[in-house]
């Protein structure tokens, strides 16, 4: 049966990781948390702009409920998801080199597996592709574009599609979490998208072995 997961499962890392699976969670909570934060403003701005009202901001289907303009909540999901970008792929790339505030604050980074400069193409595959479309609910910003989506689908074709999105999204999530957990390298679906792997922030990239070139002595 070992034999058998092996070969089902040629195409996992099984490099071990020096990362601990309890510091990558704490890191992951922190971005979560934080992430969530920073990406929800626009919307909390807006509702107050636009609604004069005070209480919690909840969703963006609330500025139709209160009879406001539908497109409001697209405008507020739109800087969301602009926010969320920034978050993800521009602290990473150019304020904090391979790390988004979890990881700095937990001393972790992202890099390429083949350690080659990281760049807006790496982070976009794993943060957008991966977190954000993907492992739709692994990330807070996410819930705006399913939104969005569920603002356009409605009105067209009568479909809640937040719910199917967000069950595919709990799918590859628990998937993800699950690879991270119980795999030596610690990689989740996002990563072998990416080509990437989360490293200590001291961890230096594995020095080559030059082959030795064998001299070769003439007869005399």
């Amino acid at each position: 049966m070992r034999n058998l997961w092996r070969k089902l499962t040629f195409w996992l890392d099984r490099k071990p990781s020096k990362v601990p699976f309890s510091t990558r969670a704490i890191a992951y909570a922190i971005d979560w948390a934080l992430g969530g934060i920073i990406c929800g403003l626009p919307a909390v701005a807006i509702y107050g702009m636009v609604t004069k009202r005070s209480d919690m901001f909840s969703d963006l289907y609330v500025f139709a409920a209160l009879g406001f303009e539908k497109w409001w909540g697209y405008v507020a999901g739109i800087l969301c998801l602009i926010a969320g970008v920034i978050y993800l792929v521009y602290v990473p790339y150019k304020v904090y080199p391979g790390q988004t505030l979890g990881k700095r604050i937990m001393k972790l980074k992202i890099v390429r597996i083949d350690w080659q400069p990281l760049d807006v193409k790496t982070l976009v595959l794993r943060h957008v592709v991966g977190l954000l479309l993907i492992e739709s609910v692994a990330v807070v910003v996410a819930r705006y574009y399913r939104q969005m989506i569920v603002l356009l689908t409605m009105s067209s074709i009568g479909i809640y599609a937040d719910y199917f999105l967000s069950a595919i999204g709990a799918f590859f999530t628990m998937i993800s979490g699950s690879m991270v957990y119980t795999t030596p390298s610690r990689r989740a679906i996002h990563d072998y998208i990416a080509h990437t792997m989360v490293v200590d922030v001291d961890e230096k990239p594995p020095v080559k072995k030059e082959k030795k070139r064998k001299n070769k002595h003439k007869k005399a």
